[in-house]
């Protein structure tokens, strides 16, 4: 064998395997990405849900045959003239794990307002970017019937922070809350893998950073430096998208499911929130 064959050989078998991880790269991020991101669990529609503070179970219908179950705590039984959280929840789960926040809200006046993504728990439809986008509008119009823009605080941890961020960047609203928050899907999976090339598509992008430079509302968030799920070098790219007066709290040796263990946390959401 000639030294040109023999480097034409190898060019050839290293073109081929640039090209089989490339196409693996593909699948994972574009067709199989949703098994990555969202870890639902259902729930039947007779499911009775049980908390101390009865909530009033709400249905919204969502464009493409989009069906969401929420779940509305009112302590006093009425709307709360202080307000209401409307929380975006994480990727785990569903309203049975999601609703019990309502005790952590409620203490301080607030309505809590919380639903479940498609595929999660008793909400059913087909699952895109364009749809969950859209169902977040349809939570916030919801409940905008009942609230001025003044008493609505929108809440999003972790996933949930890329619907909020969505909400916030057109609607009116008093507050914006992020917790664990990520700068872009796109860039958390490359903080997970830096050394591959920026070349792979992806079914599910959710662009945080496009809409957070979008939001005039205030704006704060949370990050713990320890968290393993959305990394700080993550959500700290998105401290130089806040506004003045917008605040970035990082929580040291904070995790990704422990913040309201922490001091820092709950001093500042006691001010936020009081």
């Amino acid at each position: 064998m000639t030294l040109t064959d023999f480097f034409g050989y190898w060019a050839w078998k290293c073109a081929v395997w640039i090209l089989l991880l490339w196409g693996i790269g593909l699948l994972l991020t574009g067709p199989l990405q949703h098994w990555f991101i969202f870890r639902p669990k259902k729930l039947a529609v007779d499911y009775a849900y049980h908390f101390t503070l009865s909530p009033e179970e709400v249905w919204m219908d969502t464009p493409q045959g989009g069906r969401l179950n929420a779940l509305w705590f009112k302590p006093r039984g009425t709307p709360s003239r202080k307000g209401v959280i409307l929380f975006f929840h994480g990727n785990a789960g569903n309203l049975s794990r999601w609703g019990h926040l309502h005790h952590y809200f409620g203490r301080y006046g607030y309505d809590f307002f919380v639903y479940d993504y498609r595929g999660y728990g008793k909400s059913t439809g087909r699952r895109n970017q364009y749809l969950l986008y859209k169902d977040a509008l349809t939570a916030y119009r919801t409940i905008a019937r009942f609230y001025p823009s003044d008493q609505i605080i929108l809440y999003g941890r972790s996933l949930g922070s890329a619907f909020a961020t969505h909400v916030a960047a057109s609607e009116a609203a008093k507050l914006l809350i992020l917790e664990t928050p990520f700068y872009s899907m796109k860039d958390l999976f490359y903080t997970y893998f830096p050394f591959l090339p920026r070349m792979f598509a992806f079914r599910y992008p959710f662009p945080s950073h496009e809409y957070l430079g979008k939001v005039s509302i205030p704006t704060i968030i949370f990050q713990g430096t320890e968290d393993r799920i959305v990394p700080m070098r993550s959500a700290r790219r998105l401290k130089g998208l806040l506004k003045p007066g917008d605040t970035f709290i990082a929580i040291p040796g904070g995790g990704h499911n422990n913040l309201q263990f922490y001091d820092i946390y709950n001093q500042k959401m006691e001010q936020l929130l009081n």
